[in-house]
């Protein structure tokens, strides 16, 4: 198995067609499966190369393929399991986010996809705009990315590996102000705090979000009873835009950087966990400050 992840960085339309369309023809004539995840100027452009091949190809559309990074890896990591699982001999994707700031969420899921998708048989190619994005991001590809395509394929001299880029920048905490308007300690069965949650935040969510919330807690109250210190809290605070709770303790570590961005493998015990909080948020961070390990989400409100 060998997966390749490789950055396109391009100047014009026409470059775009043709490397892009080149490497989906060359996928599609040797029989391999090949998607794309392209906002609709894109998509035309590639309908329009490929011609009569573009029935071939599966073309996902951005803005509903890129919401949230753990969901998308765990997409790009079914499409690759269902063609291994049908005989496809290789895959092609084409990833190309819908950025908008703040970056930080997509640039480590670029970088976690390395290590996510390790397993598998692909070749993911994320093109990225020079004319429009901006020179800070054009150049974290470089470093995400283990090859580069400008002009030439090449190894990327800046590459870093996920462990390394993961670290260096950490999820950012969805901001909040004021006092929470709920505190509660954790020193036992999660079942009652469950029930709290639910009944003081029912009104703040709609139903499927409201589960979503007491699912959140619950796993993050359970990883904090196993794993961490002896003194846990939870805190809510609802703002205008989102229902945002922290869970915190006096452990002495958080978690791994690549913790939580696919679930672990069958039969393991243990490790689901943060990979449902992933799925189940609109944000997620883990930090540390004050000797507290500090694991906030955040669900919006619509």
């Amino acid at each position: 198995m060998v997966f390749t992840h490789s950055a396109f960085l391009y100047d014009a339309d026409t470059a775009y067609a043709e490397t892009l369309g080149g490497f989906l023809r060359d996928g599609l004539e040797r029989g391999e499966t090949v998607a794309v995840a392209a906002g609709p100027e894109a998509t035309r452009l590639l309908r329009d190369t490929l011609a009569g091949l573009a029935d071939s190809v599966r073309f996902l559309p951005a803005d509903e393929w890129h919401v949230r990074p753990v969901r998308t890896i765990a997409a790009w990591a079914g499409i690759l399991e269902a063609a291994a699982a049908s005989g496809s001999p290789f895959v092609r994707l084409v990833g190309q986010i819908p950025y908008a700031a703040p970056y930080d969420s997509w640039l480590r899921f670029e970088s976690a996809l390395n290590r996510s998708l390790d397993s598998l048989n692909g070749h993911l190619l994320c093109p990225y705009d020079r004319r429009t994005l901006p020179t800070a991001l054009i150049g974290a590809a470089a470093r995400t990315h283990p090859r580069v395509h400008d002009g030439d394929w090449r190894d990327s001299p800046g590459y870093e590996s996920p462990e390394t880029f993961l670290t260096a920048l950490p999820e950012p905490p969805w901001p909040v102000d004021g006092a929470p308007v709920v505190v509660a300690p954790i020193d036992g069965p999660v079942a009652p705090l469950r029930a709290l949650v639910r009944r003081l935040a029912t009104g703040w969510l709609p139903a499927d979000r409201l589960e979503s919330l007491v699912l959140a807690v619950s796993e993050l109250a359970t990883n904090g009873i196993r794993y961490g210190g002896t003194r846990r809290e939870l805190r809510i605070w609802v703002t205008a835009e989102a229902v945002v709770a922290e869970i915190t303790d006096d452990g002495p570590s958080g978690p791994a950087p690549l913790a939580g961005y696919l679930p672990p493998p069958p039969g393991t015990i243990g490790g689901m966990g943060l990979w449902l909080v992933h799925q189940l948020c609109d944000a997620f961070a883990v930090h540390q400050s004050d000797g507290l390990t500090r694991a906030r989400f955040a669900l919006r409100r619509a």
